[in-house]
């Protein structure tokens, strides 16, 4: 019986392990997702690998979905611990139809969650809230023989693969003088991964949290919060590093900081990585989310690309690229995916290497002296992501009562409103500025943003919205 529909969000399932989350719920949704792959493939007997990342309940999670697989019909490729993004690699190298990943990426670690998908779909929205009907109707296959499970080691694989792509970037890198890197592992499953891959690069490594934990000692998990990055902002500053990188749990995020010790935002980062592909893409498309400063636009306009605006979340911006043929995406959050020379999915690790190439690479041309000059977006006043607390019943409402009052503002000429994008939330544009309101799909949190040309509009905007906001709130709690 499911106690809680909530789990089953928008791109994952994920919620407390032993509580909505649980041993039965694993292994029932193992067995309506093999439905569906059955049904898509056409295949009496395909093969799926499963992973998982390294909380304490991941391994029993595992066995769990395992079986609800195997008593499916469908053969298992047991990848053990590793990153997500090697689960994904693991179609192409491996041959499967589809992956699972038990992980809860970067939430606490009393979570945890299941990432699932297929070579020719991904799985978001309607096709997770299926498996949930699935389960609720016990609507199962029923196979002649149960599938069988085959242990792969796929780190090794990835890491040869890694080597063969950036040989290349080894061979420049030697001819410089010693680059300096701080990787922080957060204790996750980058841990058995990028410092393999970094020292053969040949880099000087100053390696944190790079023993995995489920506990996650250092620090949470998540790069993208600058208080988690301070550890390696001391380490950086200290040493004289190039650049600090910053993994989440689950490896599929990267987090980074300029030798000024200064966070690259998930925004410049994408701008970063666009500046390098550029040249060989003119004209291509790059996707970003709906977070993403009005500076990444212009910047991708004026290198000679194309930028599309696309809902937040990872399963989001890589359907949007499937669809747009674009090389390159990313979001606030630093999920980065890359067309160009790869697969196409978010891979922290591999962006990471990537965003070393592009240092090397820039350092070499004489395009700049230290990594503090490789953001080049137009610069406006603005805020990170700001988080707010907010349940899950109420984060939704809020937004929709938000939403319905800036239609009524914008319909009135009230306020200076010019338009009003509401794919995700609503991004509310101003003639100097804009704001951004939006409920995360994976916390119980209420995501904010702002931004303006000048400081007194910033300062304008962000009063005015957090007055809004507040009387929203104030109005749901009546």
């Amino acid at each position: 019986m499911l106690n809680n529909k909530d789990i089953f969000r928008k791109y994952d399932i994920r919620g407390i392990y032993g509580d909505a989350l649980t041993d039965g719920v694993a292994e029932n949704a193992a067995k309506a997702f093999a439905g569906q792959v059955i049904s898509e493939t056409g295949k009496s007997t395909p093969v799926i690998s499963v992973g998982r990342d390294v909380r304490f309940s991941s391994e029993t999670l595992f066995k769990s979905v395992c079986k609800g697989l195997t008593d499916s019909g469908v053969d298992v490729v047991d990848l053990g611990v590793c990153p997500s993004p090697l689960t994904y690699f693991s179609m192409y190298t491996e041959n499967t139809d589809g992956y699972v990943m038990v992980t809860g990426s970067h939430n606490p670690p009393e979570f945890n969650g299941i990432k699932v998908g297929t070579k020719n779909t991904i799985y978001h929205s309607e096709k997770i809230q299926q498996i949930y009907h699935d389960i609720i109707e016990g609507d199962y296959c029923e196979p002649e023989k149960s599938g069988i499970v085959k242990k792969v080691d796929i780190i090794p694989a990835y890491i040869s693969y890694m080597k063969r792509h950036f040989s290349k970037l080894k061979e420049e890198i030697a001819k410089l003088n010693k680059i300096k890197i701080v990787l922080d592992s957060g204790s996750g499953t980058a841990s058995m991964v990028a410092p393999e891959i970094f020292r053969w690069l040949g880099v000087e490594l100053y390696s944190l949290y790079c023993t995995p934990d489920g506990s996650f000692p250092g620090h949470h998990p998540d790069p993208t919060v600058e208080k988690n990055m301070q550890d390696a902002k001391t380490v950086l500053l200290e040493n004289g590093a190039a650049l600090a990188i910053g993994f989440d749990g689950d490896a599929d995020r990267l987090g980074a900081l300029n030798c000024k010790g200064e966070m690259l935002w998930g925004d410049q980062l994408l701008g970063i990585f666009a500046s390098g592909i550029c040249e060989n893409h003119p004209g291509e498309k790059v996707v970003a989310d709906v977070k993403a400063s009005k500076g990444l636009y212009e910047y991708i306009e004026n290198i000679g690309m194309k930028s599309v605006m696309y809902l937040s979340g990872h399963s989001m911006i890589k359907e949007k690229m499937k669809q747009e043929g674009a090389v390159l995406g990313g979001e606030m959050s630093a999920h980065f995916f890359f067309a160009d020379r790869y697969f196409g999915y978010d891979d922290g690790i591999y962006a990471s290497v990537r965003l070393l190439e592009v240092y090397v690479n820039k350092i070499k041309n004489g395009e700049i002296i230290n990594s503090g000059q490789l953001d080049k977006l137009p610069v406006y006043f603005n805020t990170p992501e700001i988080r707010i607390p907010c349940p899950d019943n109420a984060k939704f409402e809020l937004i929709k009562r938000l939403e319905y009052k800036f239609a009524g503002y914008l319909s009135k000429g009230l306020y200076g409103i010019k338009e009003i994008i509401s794919i995700d939330g609503i991004r509310i544009h101003f003639e100097k500025g804009w704001a951004l309101v939006r409920a995360s799909n994976t916390e119980q949190l209420i995501v904010k943003r702002y931004e303006a040309e000048t400081e007194d509009a910033f300062l304008m905007i962000m009063d005015f919205m957090n007055s809004k906001i507040k009387e929203t709130e104030d109005d749901l709690q009546k």
